[in-house]
């Protein structure tokens, strides 16, 4: 709904000035980095189920959670879609939406996306989106904040073998994040798989 992603958008804008710290020891970290390998655009669009996350509070409880992105080319920007089942795989279904914009075109990795809030509509508030993993192939990605307070896995498909989970897993841990935090996403493991795109984006 428009008014958890009010709330949504209220806990981002909190947490993003703060210094990042290792839960393990309170050791300041410098800010999380997007990867600086370029990826291949394209394959970044389309749905992704969310494996796990270091969620905002009004996603802790999402079952079946898949995020959508539209490339947008006479805006050159994209459109991002999230739905989730709240509390249950048949709860209520929760929907928001942002848009997206390239904040590096040298790598494509380093994102920002604007909130759609209630009566107001889109913001021109842009939150970092930062892909620090993301496979070859488009199979998965993982993306996160600056101050490690939230992270994203997610993959084409609803699960995933344990060995790529911990892979993602390890990853994150490696770039300092609290892995203890993480939370798997119920998802139906019957649901079918996303395609990766294949047509070319261009960004000028």
């Amino acid at each position: 709904s428009n008014l958890l992603q009010h709330l949504k958008t209220s806990v981002y804008s909190a947490c993003a000035p703060q210094q990042a710290r290792h839960a393990m020891g309170g050791v300041k970290l410098p800010p999380l980095q997007a990867m600086d390998r370029r990826i291949d655009f394209a394959k970044f669009f389309g749905s992704w189920y969310v494996i796990a996350h270091i969620p905002i509070f009004v996603e802790k409880n999402a079952h079946n959670a898949v995020e959508t992105y539209t490339w947008e080319p006479s805006h050159q920007r994209f459109s991002v879609k999230y739905v989730f089942n709240e509390g249950a795989p048949d709860g209520p279904v929760s929907e928001s939406f942002q848009r997206g914009f390239v904040h590096n075109k040298e790598t494509f990795t380093d994102l920002r996306v604007s909130p759609k809030l209630p009566l107001i509509g889109y913001t021109p508030l842009r939150l970092s989106y930062l892909i620090i993993d993301m496979a070859d192939d488009g199979s998965t990605i993982a993306v996160g904040f600056p101050n490690r307070a939230y992270l994203w896995l997610m993959a084409r498909t609803p699960t995933l073998p344990d060995a790529e989970y911990k892979r993602l897993v390890d990853g994150a841990k490696a770039q300092g994040y609290d892995t203890s935090l993480i939370r798997k996403v119920p998802q139906d493991a019957s649901a079918p798989a996303f395609s990766v795109p294949s047509a070319k984006v261009q960004v000028t």
